[in-house]
């Protein structure tokens, strides 16, 4: 198969034009990226390839969306997705795995102490974020937990657009940093 290389911009009025052939091209074009990326984040090739259709339809459909605009390279916008959806698939995994208590999988699990550690660095960002203010709370909360867009975070919590919002999140997880570092060398004292 020959591969047309199009301008990002072409690619995004392609979607909009519904060309349906554009969907293959992506994926051949963000394949090995994507499988390199989660591959090396204890992810498989069908992972993978599950996370790359994922982040296609959310292009297709933001691509449609009246209030979209490509303000970075295709391949970072695809791979910001990529990375959401994949972090998002570990932590649920990594719920998963702590629900079934430490009985069940301590023998078929030999990722125990990771899931404990993770388990204790999630419960540590919790309390860092009952210390932040309210607005820090709610943005991070947005942002890294709902997945949702700068966009859809200024208009929420009535920022004036999402280049404040971006700023904001900054000064949040800056401040959420702060005090997490602060609580653990408090805890190791």
């Amino acid at each position: 198969m020959r591969l047309n290389f199009f301008s990002d911009q072409r690619i995004v009025e392609r979607i909009r034009e519904n060309d349906r052939q554009v969907l293959g091209e992506l994926f051949i074009r963000y394949e090995k990226m994507v499988n390199r990326y989660v591959v090396s984040n204890n992810g498989s090739r069908d992972d993978a390839e599950d996370v790359l259709q994922e982040a296609i339809i959310v292009l297709w459909q933001k691509a449609n969306g009246d209030d979209f605009e490509l303000r970075s390279r295709l391949s970072t916008y695809i791979m910001g997705i990529v990375k959401n959806k994949w972090l998002a698939e570990l932590r649920r995994k990594n719920r998963l795995a702590a629900e079934t208590g430490p009985e069940e999988n301590i023998d078929e699990n030999p990722g125990g102490l990771d899931i404990m550690l993770s388990n204790e660095q999630a419960e540590r960002v919790r309390k860092a974020l009952d210390k932040i203010s309210e607005i820090c709370r709610k943005l991070l909360v947005l942002f890294y937990f709902e997945e949702r867009s700068l966009e859809d975070i200024s208009r929420l919590l009535g920022f004036a657009n999402s280049a404040v919002a971006k700023s904001k999140k900054y000064q949040c997880k800056k401040a959420l940093e702060k005090i997490i570092l602060q609580s653990n060398s408090a805890g190791e004292r």
